[in-house]
């Protein structure tokens, strides 16, 4: 028969095991923290290496990354990441597109094959449009376009010292250049509101010429 010395010995031995093995896999929790997941641009990166990122048009633009990836699966039944490019003043609002990273690159590859040899109509009636259009992963982008810095005599400097403003003033040439770069920005910003009127015009007639057809 056991002492009772021995039972509390044997008692005591268990439960520090039981303490060190919690410790221990608290420890191990922790330091799965450590690693940061890898940013969305460093995966395009790599996938585009590797053959596997597919670049997507003709998109719904209300659709999220979501709903891609389970129009990639119900299409083709191929698991992938997507991501929808964020817009632009530029983008067209009929139309949005997005960045998809598969699992394999035989299977980027089938999916591309699919859609160039064939027609993939979306639920809404939209083809699907795929290709491996390399993405602009440029880095850092430039805050202001086509600022350029003028360097001025150091006596004009000198002499409007006193009466120098924070902003731009009718006697310089920066408030010129100024009104000439806004005035260019508004003639831009008009001829795509224009375009992109148009083609909705467009594709209101088509949809309903499709439509009478069906």
């Amino acid at each position: 028969m056991p002492t009772l010395y021995a039972i509390v010995s044997l008692m005591l031995g268990s439960m520090q095991y039981w303490i060190r093995l919690k410790i221990r896999l608290l420890e191990l929790k922790d330091r799965s923290k450590w690693f940061k997941p890898m940013a969305w641009e460093e995966k395009m990166k790599n996938a585009c290496e590797q053959g596997k990122l597919v670049r997507l048009e003709n998109l719904d633009p209300s659709l999220t990354s979501s709903e891609v990836q389970n129009i990639i699966w119900h299409g083709f039944e191929e698991s992938c990441t997507a991501k929808m490019i964020q817009k632009t003043a530029y983008s067209s609002p009929h139309s949005g597109q997005a960045f998809v990273i598969f699992k394999r690159k035989e299977a980027a590859e089938s999916v591309v094959r699919k859609l160039e040899e064939g027609c993939f109509l979306m639920s809404n009636g939209r083809p699907l449009v795929g290709s491996f259009e390399l993405p602009c992963l440029s880095g850092k982008k430039p805050i202001f376009y086509g600022h350029h810095a003028i360097d001025q005599p150091r006596q004009r400097e000198t002499k409007d010292a006193l009466s120098t403003s924070h902003c731009s003033q009718p006697n310089n040439i920066e408030y010129d250049m100024a009104l000439e770069w806004c005035l260019l920005q508004e003639r831009e910003d008009k001829s795509w509101r224009r375009l992109y009127q148009r083609q909705g015009e467009e594709l209101s007639k088509l949809k309903a010429k499709l439509k009478s057809k069906i």
